[in-house]
């Protein structure tokens, strides 16, 4: 079944896994002690709460990954559900004392403290994030209702979509299968097939629509009160906050978006005609196979495929990918009670990556691994950083997956001089990107549209109407308007967090700075390469516009926007282009 090997965080729920339980909440008591323990001076005081940390997050990220890992491909794991709660609540408890640090730190002078502190002046960027987002903390006892209530409210309806999505029985050609199998069959090379899954899948959402919407609806309620309360101008304000980013970045990026959609629409349109449609592409032949490339992969292959594009670029990329596979790192088929999609786990202290793809022999699957793939690099390079540096914000958390997938697309398509393959290869990449710049657009215009109206409730049919009109407005003709789809709000789970508003326009900033950053490799492949570890090394320790600056580039300006996607549109004429070749 090729599941991931997850012995070296635990075995199981076990002694070892219960000694660290007990270890991590001693250690958050000691956290709790500290912060309430009147300082003898500011450095000490600051720098003991950094220690403390350090420990916190090294022991606190293998005890909450474990059992996050056996739910997402078991989500009735009952055990696993159990443990995780009492994680949740374990760090939950310091939360009056997190309020009271992030307080004090108001009052002291950072510039001053860290050019007398080392350690200090090594974490200085995220100890100015935490000074600047005191002010929308809410008093102690209101941050611990929060997070109290958190946990029953938004936690408890993210967990029901969770649950009613991976266990979602989808009649198929008079068969159940999962939700997962069903929309994978949107690949399948048979137009039939494709078309009848796309109907199953719909029908199949009329069983669980109810509460799903409920669920969303609450939990974007939710966010609205609390962003209120906080004094938050919008939902996207605290959510660039968190992506260490700024407005004029997004403005630059959607804008740049926007100007391309046509060309967009043009390709849609023109893989219209090549399938037979007249005018607008069905929803459900976005990902119709085309050209003569109709191979089918087994897993071996595709670990083939990845290994030889990674080690095309650099050995260390090629004998990571090596190392992850002999050491079972990823679980690969999709099963009952799996969740859907694919993800990339990094575990930085134990220099490892955990991921999940839902594999069924799909080109697009091979791509997946190697996006996957690449965040795990990611997690290689920061497993460098100290442990407060582990963390990439959103945007610059699909830079190393976009570019490994680049890398592996265009090894494959560099052995291929056949126009009907070559077709195949280019085609199924531009797919990929009309996922993430033009859908990932309707989904950030969906959920805009979403928030300006969770005053009160929202009712499915208004989120049905609000998706066909984003589709309308990012696809523009390219689509069938007769034949989108209304539930694409119901199976994407990044709309089910409260802490992860608008997870959409990362993905668009990570294929676009990825593109952009491959446009360099080519100029000068021999002093990219430092140069680029060194960027995914500082990913965790600045702002996304001073990691840019890292290597010349301005995200602020539209220009890069625009020069990026010109290198998609270079994929859509020749893509256009091959099109009108018969074979």
């Amino acid at each position: 079944m090729k599941n991931w090997n997850l012995n070296d965080l635990y075995s199981g729920f076990d002694d070892r896994f219960l000694s660290d339980l007990t270890k991590l909440e001693v250690l958050v008591d000691q956290y709790m002690l500290h912060v309430r323990t009147k300082p003898s001076d500011d450095i000490s005081y600051i720098e003991g709460y950094l220690k403390i940390q350090e420990e916190i997050t090294t022991l606190g990220r293998t005890l909450s990954s474990y059992p996050s890992l056996v739910m997402s491909t078991d989500v009735t794991n009952q055990e696993a559900m159990k443990h995780m709660a009492n994680i949740t609540k374990i760090f939950r408890k310091p939360t009056a004392e997190d309020v009271m640090f992030s307080r004090y730190l108001t009052t002291v002078d950072l510039t001053a403290l860290s050019n007398k502190s080392p350690l200090i002046k090594q974490y200085k960027f995220g100890l100015e994030l935490e000074q600047k987002e005191a002010k929308h903390l809410l008093t102690e006892k209101e941050e611990i209702l929060y997070a109290k209530m958190r946990e029953l409210a938004s936690g408890s309806w993210g967990r029901l979509q969770g649950l009613t999505t991976a266990n979602l029985p989808v009649l198929f050609r008079g068969k159940e299968i999962t939700l997962s199998e069903v929309r994978n069959l949107a690949y399948d090379n048979d137009q039939s097939i494709r078309k009848d899954a796309y109907e199953a899948e719909l029908k199949a959402y009329l069983a669980i629509e109810d509460q799903v919407s409920l669920a969303l609806s609450n939990i974007k309620r939710e966010v609205v009160l609390m962003n209120e309360l906080r004094g938050y101008e919008s939902p996207i304000q605290k959510t660039l906050d968190q992506s260490k980013m700024t407005k004029e970045t997004l403005d630059a990026m959607i804008s740049a978006m926007m100007d391309f959609r046509p060309h967009f629409e043009k390709y849609l349109k023109a893989k219209a005609k090549y399938l037979g449609y007249l005018g607008g592409l069905p929803f459900y032949e976005m990902f119709a196979p085309v050209g003569k490339l109709e191979k089918t992969y087994t897993y071996e292959e595709a670990q083939e495929v990845v290994k030889k594009g990674f080690y095309s670029y650099s050995k260390r990329l090629g004998d990571f990918a090596t190392k992850a596979f002999d050491n079972e790192w990823v679980d690969v088929y999709p099963k009952k009670g799996k969740r859907g999609g694919a993800f990339c786990s990094n575990q930085p202290q134990l220099k490892q990556s955990r991921i999940m793809t839902n594999f069924t022999g799909s080109l697009s699957d091979v791509l997946t691994l190697a996006h996957e793939l690449g965040h795990g690099y990611h997690g290689e390079v920061i497993s460098s950083n100290q442990p407060l540096h582990w963390s990439y914000p959103m945007p610059l958390a699909e830079t190393a997956s976009i570019f490994c997938e680049t890398v592996v697309n265009n090894h494959l398509l560099s052995s291929l001089t056949n126009p009907q393959e070559r077709l195949s290869v280019l085609e199924n990449s531009l797919q990929g990107d009309t996922q993430v710049i033009i859908d990932i657009l309707s989904r950030f215009i969906f959920e805009t549209h979403l928030f300006e109206n969770s005053q009160g409730p929202v009712s499915k049919h208004q989120m049905k109407d609000m998706m066909i009109e984003a589709q309308k407005e990012a696809y523009l003709n390219g689509l069938d308007h007769t034949l989108l789809h209304p539930y694409m709000w119901l199976n994407k789970g990044h709309y089910y967090s409260a802490g992860l508003n608008f997870y959409n326009f990362p993905y668009a900033f990570g294929l676009l700075f990825g593109k952009g950053l491959y446009a360099q490799y080519l100029k000068n492949p021999s002093t990219f390469l430092k140069s680029y570890d060194d960027l995914l090394s500082l990913t965790t320790k600045t702002s996304v516009e001073e990691v840019a600056k890292s290597m010349g580039i301005d995200v602020t300006k539209k220009e890069f926007w625009l020069e990026s996607l010109s290198e998609v549109k270079k994929d859509i004429d020749e893509v256009c282009s091959l099109f009108l070749i018969k074979s």
